[in-house]
């Protein structure tokens, strides 16, 4: 009898062991794209970490994950959806919010870009999908777009490449209203409407592409 019960004493301590390993790997994040290009130094900033690490090629990210650029330095992030976002240097993007469903074909993101050069390439969405690009003065809502923008602190300047992007104030007081189609620009500043679309020279478009390309 005594046996018995030491048996089975041991078996139970050995299920309580395996509790905490079995936590960890239930909490572990689902990936929801990865890195697909990199040039220079890059770095992540995850979760529940209070240091950024070095983000390499191929490395997942996950959401909520924030990336920052160094000088001379870019990086490509290929979402789960292949949607591409591109960032030029000394630039911080955060990827506070992504779903994506493929039977659906629908998706849900919030991208914030506190600062510096970026083009965002979102293929054509089916309804209810939503996805925005979120600045420190701009929410851009995106289907089936390839835009580029520059963000500071106190100003957002967004062009179209392809498709349709409705441009907005961040702040309901300065909300406003900019519809941009290919070619079409406007600005947006901290306490102001978005400007009024206008059509930007070939010139200053091939600077933000330039800022945002990569091999």
């Amino acid at each position: 009898m005594k046996q018995w019960w030491r048996r089975r004493l041991v078996a139970v301590l050995g299920l309580l062991s395996l509790w905490p390993w079995a936590a960890v790997h239930a909490q572990q994040p689902k990936s929801i794209g990865q890195v697909t290009a990199l040039e220079g130094k890059v770095a992540v900033l995850r979760q529940g970490k209070f240091a950024p690490e070095p983000l390499t090629l191929h490395k997942p990210v996950f959401q909520e994950d924030t990336i920052e650029t160094d000088r001379t330095s870019k990086v490509r992030i290929t979402l789960s959806d292949a949607t591409v976002i591109s960032l030029g240097e000394q630039s911080r993007l955060e990827l506070k919010q992504f779903s994506y469903d493929a039977r659906q074909q629908t998706r849900s993101g919030r991208l914030a870009i506190a600062w510096g050069f970026f083009r965002a390439i979102v293929k054509e969405m089916t309804s209810p999908s939503t996805v925005e690009v979120i600045t420190p003065t701009a929410v851009a809502a995106i289907r089936g777009t390839d835009l580029m923008g520059e963000v500071t602190a106190n100003s957002t300047a967004i062009v179209v490449l392809e498709g349709m992007v409705a441009i907005s104030n961040v702040r309901p007081m300065f909300r406003g209203l900019s519809t941009l189609t290919p070619g079409m620009g406007t600005t947006v500043k901290g306490d102001e409407a978005p400007s009024t679309p206008t059509s930007w020279s070939e010139s200053r478009i091939e600077g933000l592409r330039r800022a945002t390309a990569l091999k």
